[in-house]
């Protein structure tokens, strides 16, 4: 009694295995030769042809492997190992997908913000860039208005550097036409003065040849 109660208390929980495996026979019975002794369950086969009689099917294997199996064994369907594990490998394809987009949404993400920058840089840039445009405008204005002034100056400094020669040109003449004049007064005094003392001469000259004769 003692080591019933024991046993019971040293059980396991323990479950019934899922897995089988058929053989597949030369023919039609179990008295036939077995071919293959571990078709595990689960296995995709090519079924050629169907004994309701006997309960046989004569399948064929990937390899190539041809012989009967008992139809009870085969379904239509994957087994729900197969459909479980297909699903869980689908589930992980769709989670590996998910995180994929995840990564893809913050990278897009990413760049949508670095894009933003940009564009601020640009819109930032460009306005630099318009007032830039405005002062070299004004500047391009101020040089026109300029190069107009200068050229209104050398104009006009033209025309004084005509009027100074003009200017020169008749103070050269009436120089000229001074000096003239100052030399015919100067040849007229010498002249006038050589003629009154020729005349004093002769006065004396008379005065004394009239004193001596007498």
């Amino acid at each position: 009694m003692i080591l019933g109660c024991a046993q019971s208390v040293l059980a396991d929980t323990v479950y019934v295995r899922d897995t089988i495996y058929v053989p597949l026979r030369g023919g039609q019975s179990t008295e036939y030769r077995i071919l293959h002794r571990g078709v595990r369950s689960g296995t995709v086969l090519d079924r050629l042809e169907t004994n309701e009689d006997s309960g046989y099917s004569l399948v064929r294997m990937e390899n190539g492997l041809q012989g009967w199996i008992q139809s009870q064994y085969l379904v239509q369907e994957p087994i729900a190992k197969d459909l479980l594990q297909q699903a869980v490998e689908r589930l992980y394809d769709l989670e590996t997908d998910h995180q994929k987009t995840l990564l893809r949404f913050q990278e897009i993400k990413s760049n949508q913000i670095e894009l933003v920058a940009s564009n601020d840089d640009l819109h930032d840039r460009n306005d630099a860039l318009v007032t830039e445009l405005n002062d070299l405008t004004q500047l391009a204005v101020s040089v026109i208005s300029i190069d107009d002034e200068n050229k209104e100056l050398r104009d006009e400094h033209d025309s004084l550097l005509h009027q100074i020669d003009a200017l020169s040109v008749a103070n050269q003449e009436l120089q000229d036409a001074s000096d003239q004049q100052w030399f015919l007064t100067g040849a007229g005094t010498l002249l006038l003065g050589m003629l009154l003392g020729f005349w004093i001469s002769r006065r004396i000259y008379h005065n004394r040849a009239s004193s001596g004769w007498a």
